[in-house]
């Protein structure tokens, strides 16, 4: 008997003392194998390779002592491509060097901290990994690169960019677990570029309807560089988070404390660089704390100014906008931005304003003459104390006071100099506020997130993010250039047809002079420049072979740019007529495309079935069309983009701009860009038209000429709408950012203004044409040299 009990006790010393393996496995099978008989301490390696369309599921048991480790031969060289995804489900699981990149894994989310709906992760990291360019097929699918479920699990020194498709980088799920604390920290989040509705968040930790429960969950040391998917970049939407010691740059958007309770944002580093729309923090909620951050350069205004307190809605539903209560915003530095913005409502029914709010030891310096501080609404629940601005601000509460402090440079940013260290004597705070923005600590009361004179970098600034794989400066440019093929295609029968089927890569066709027929309508998944001689020499025809009229000429099938320069394009056929010139792709894409046309005629686009010069389907979006020097004539409509109507306020193009180009006989509109829903989170779209001539256009009783309904930015200027005598409004400008400016209708309706739109030097006098081909005026117009560029009014340049 007792040679049997220390045979037993032999057997379980052997299993605690154990050697932990190291397996290599080279393809899934093995991979699957190694996970179901992994141990404590063990390390399963991935050997270096593309592993295509591999579902991981790393469900195992570690123990703190002895985690278990998932990782690739050599850091950054697994690349793990197609529908490949990891589910990481289990305790004390950690994975290390992975690649996922140019991947497609439609709903799922190539990450998932949860292995099945039983098995969590806890305790368990993601380290040294990157995903990148991994999109659905279209922008309105919404997956996560990162799902967070579980609790006490980290992110962290990993590379996270390229995301086009609806829903955050990282969520934070509490559904199954509330308390999570979660780490992320360290990593690199790259260029996210505007979805065009919401749902584009680079971050967010929870939902409204688990926005009352407690994360716990901590943000710190990224860096976040142009996330630019929507107004919230990092969006809070549950209690007890902290965002701390991150660098933002150049991103369009806030931290916004969405919905939850007590979240601490401090130590951040925010810098605009003045570009459009770029913003610092949103507070809503109750008890919540800004403190010791640093906004540099931010253009935003209203919900994305550099520090913005809303009104909230009484009794508001949770997913809605709580009342602010007891919040906290103190020491922090607000340099050359656009003004603080306190009690503002999102919705009119936004009425409750912030109560018990204190505003305290703030910094604010503008080089430039503007407010420091914009109210919106009844702020006397704010009180303020101890905040300084400099003498070129205006201000005028009580608790803010001019000062003639100075500044001067360090570590890339600017901080108060030590012989303005007086001047910015601060009050007692509750709480106090023991450190600053660089870790230091502050021995006296002083206004602002860096003691004056503290060189030493403000700890945003110091963090090694991203993985040690690929520099931030190759992932910035990560694309690798691509070789660009270079044709000369001789005009006669589908030899346009033939070069463009024919193509291998983006390539540039040259076309001389004379015909070019066409006998099918063209998909383009490359990327496509075509040259011509000019619109008058050189033309695109449909040949009289064609067994049918094409439905259109181009379509941009999986190409995301294509560039058209001096051709004349005829949609002109005996029989039926084609009923589009260009169209973007005809399903939805997470891709965006641009469209660059120059010194271009489109004539005889006619058909009357929703037939347009160019249309854009829904589920698509451009980043920006272009048109210039430019001719669109006896077609029934011309650029067509309002085929998003679902109310989520999504639309077509992020950038039209039409120069020196003219709309002729044309029986509907010329252009029609509009949104139907409006989402404050978005951008809203920008449209610029210069120089143009807009002549015979949608001549009805209820036509328009330029339909923008919906659309944020609209500027028209120095051109000319002319002879539509039956319109009787032939645009309706809405908004603060709609503006006609220097322009002369003549026989033509109303400019329909509404909303703070403006009307700038509109005339009403007769263009005196010397004819309508190419519209040269004749001696004593009035558009002579009357533009604001001191050019005509109108086509410039059209001798």
């Amino acid at each position: 008997m007792k040679i049997k009990v220390n045979i037993v006790i032999w057997f379980l010393l052997c299993l605690a003392f154990a050697k932990a393996q190291t397996i290599p496995v080279s393809d899934a099978s093995e991979l699957s194998q190694a996970i179901k008989n992994a141990q404590p301490g063990d390390t399963i390696v991935m050997i270096n390779k593309e592993w295509k369309d591999v579902e991981i599921k790393f469900k195992a048991i570690g123990t703190a002592q002895k985690p278990i480790v998932l990782r690739s031969e050599t850091a950054g060289s697994v690349k793990l491509t197609g529908n490949s995804t990891l589910r990481i489900g289990g305790d004390y699981l950690e994975v290390h060097g992975l690649w996922f990149e140019n991947g497609n894994v439609g709903k799922n989310n190539v990450v998932r901290f949860e292995a099945d709906s039983d098995t969590p992760a806890t305790n368990s990291r993601l380290t040294n990994s990157a995903i990148i360019n991994v999109n659905p097929d279209s922008r309105d699918i919404t997956n996560y690169y990162i799902a967070l479920h579980g609790k006490n699990n980290r992110i962290d020194h990993c590379s996270l960019l390229g995301k086009l498709n609806k829903g955050p980088a990282i969520a934070v799920r509490l559904k199954n677990s509330i308390v999570n604390n979660h780490r992320i920290d360290h990593n690199y989040f790259g260029e996210r570029l505007p979805l065009g509705f919401n749902g584009g968040e680079t971050i967010r930790i929870g939902t409204s309807t688990y926005s009352k429960q407690s994360s716990r969950t901590i943000v710190e040391n990224n860096f976040f560089e142009r996330c630019s998917g929507e107004m919230e970049i990092i969006s809070i939407k549950s209690a007890h988070n902290v965002v701390r010691n991150n660098l933002i740059l150049e991103s369009e958007g806030t931290i916004t404390l969405r919905h939850g309770d007590y979240n601490i944002i401090e130590g951040n580093v925010i810098i605009g660089n003045n570009l459009p729309k770029t913003g610092g923090i949103r507070m809503i909620n109750k008890g919540n704390i800004i403190r010791n951050n640093i906004i540099i350069g931010t253009t935003g205004k209203d919900l994305r100014a550099p520090i913005c307190v809303m009104n909230g809605i009484p009794n508001s539903e949770l997913n809605e906008y709580d009342p602010v209560v007891d919040g906290i915003i103190q020491n922090n530095t607000i340099i050359n931005c656009s003004p603080v913005t306190l009690g503002i409502g999102s919705r009119s029914n936004a009425t409750v304003a912030p109560v018990n709010t204190k505003f305290e030891n703030n910094l604010i310096y503008n080089s430039n003459r503007g407010l420091a501080i914009l109210s919106g609404d009844d702020i006397s629940g704010i009180s303020m104390a101890g905040n300084k601005v400099n003498s070129t601000l205006i201000e005028d509460f009580n608790g803010v006071d001019v000062v003639d402090f100075k500044l001067e440079a360090a570590n890339g940013i600017y901080i108060p100099t030590a012989d303005s260290d007086a001047l910015l004597a601060g009050v007692k705070t509750s709480p106090k506020v023991r450190v600053d923005a660089t870790g230091a600590l502050r021995s006296q009361l002083r206004a602002g997130a860096i003691v004056p004179g503290n060189f030493k970098p403000a700890i945003a600034l110091t963090s090694q993010a991203g993985v040690s794989f690929i520099k931030i400066d190759e992932l910035r440019n990560l694309s690798k250039d691509i070789a660009v093929t270079v044709l000369d295609v001789e005009p006669g029968e589908k030899t346009l047809e033939k070069a463009i089927k024919n193509m291998s890569g983006p390539t540039i066709l040259k076309l001389t002079e004379g015909n070019y027929f066409i006998t099918k309508a063209i998909k383009l998944s490359q990327n496509l420049t075509i040259i011509g001689r000019g619109n008058d020499k050189t033309f695109l025809k449909i040949s009289e072979e064609a067994d049918k009229a094409p439905q259109y000429i181009f379509r941009l099938n999986g190409a995301n740019e294509l560039k058209i320069k001096g051709i004349h394009i005829d949609g002109y056929t005996t029989s039926e007529t084609v009923k589009y010139g260009i169209t973007s792709s005809n399903n939805p894409s997470s891709d965006l495309y641009s469209l660059y046309l120059e010194d271009v005629t489109f004539i005889n686009f006619k058909n009357t079935d929703g037939g347009a010069i160019f249309k854009a389907y829904a589920g698509t979006k451009a980043d920006t069309i272009s048109i210039k020097n430019s001719r669109f004539k006896d077609s029934y409509r011309g650029l067509n983009l309002s085929y998003e109507n679902d109310e989520t306020g999504k639309y077509n193009a992020e950038h039209i701009r039409i120069e020196n180009s003219s709309f002729i006989d044309i029986d509907q509109f010329a252009i029609n860009y509009t949104r139907s829903g409006i989402d404050p989170g978005t951008r809203g779209g920008h449209l610029l038209i210069d120089h143009c001539i807009f002549y015979r256009v949608d001549d009805s009783d209820k036509g328009r000429i330029i339909k923008v309904n919906g659309i944020e930015n609209v500027h028209i200027k120095n051109s000319v709408i002319d002879n539509s005598r039956a319109t009787s409004s032939i645009v309706h400008l809405k908004g603060n950012n709609h503006v006609i400016e220097n322009c002369v209708v003549f026989n033509s309706g109303k400019v329909k203004l509404s909303a703070n739109a403006q009307e700038i030097n509109l005339e009403r006098f007769n263009p005196k044409w010397e004819n309508t081909e190419n519209f040269k005026v004749k001696n004593g117009s009035g558009l002579i040299n009357a533009g604001t560029d001191q050019k005509n009014i109108g086509l410039i340049n059209n001798d």
